[in-house]
């Protein structure tokens, strides 16, 4: 009675390209390979963690300001706006505060999407908040520069903050 021809067990199952047997520099290749993409998720991944960790208390000035109200002067026909900015910074500091008005059609909606009812803007003005301490509120009236016919939409823009302490003394150590 003959045998079916069975593979050694010592070889570990049939070769992987059938008729010769892989090469040295293609064995080392997949094996570099394989290593670089785990290297690589590797960095990623600790990248994003470290990048998370050092940015989750991260704010922003515009965070610190708002519109608290804008309404038309009845005298003059401007757009007025208050703006209010509590300090949430570690130090003191000095707060520029660009405002953009812009002249609503009567019967549109406030706050509508850009170009659906808004005519161009109606000017702008600049607020600056000095030396305001940490935790500190203040409040500031600013009028626009040209008279609007429709309501009034007073819109913040890109809030710059400057430090005005010196480092020493802003440093908990």
């Amino acid at each position: 009675m003959t045998y079916p021809p069975y593979p050694s067990t010592s070889q570990s199952g049939p070769p992987l390209f059938p008729g010769r047997p892989m090469p040295g520099w293609a064995v080392a290749l997949i094996v570099a390979t394989g290593a670089l993409v785990v290297l690589a998720l590797l960095v990623l991944v600790g990248f994003s963690y470290v990048y998370g960790k050092n940015h989750e208390d991260m704010r922003f000035p515009s965070d610190d300001v708002t519109v608290s109200s804008c309404r038309l002067d009845a005298t003059t026909g401007r757009p007025m706006a208050e703006v209010r900015v509590t300090s949430r910074a570690t130090r003191r500091g000095t707060y520029t505060v660009p405002l953009v008005f812009r002249d609503l059609p009567a019967g549109s909606v406030k706050g509508a999407a850009a170009g659906s009812a808004r005519n161009a803007a109606a000017g702008r003005s600049t607020v600056v908040v000095a030396d305001l301490a940490v935790g500190a509120t203040a409040s500031r009236q600013v009028t626009g520069p040209v008279p609007v016919l429709g309501l009034p939409e007073c819109e913040i823009g890109d809030v710059t903050f400057l430090s005005t302490a010196a480092a020493a003394s802003a440093s908990g150590s």
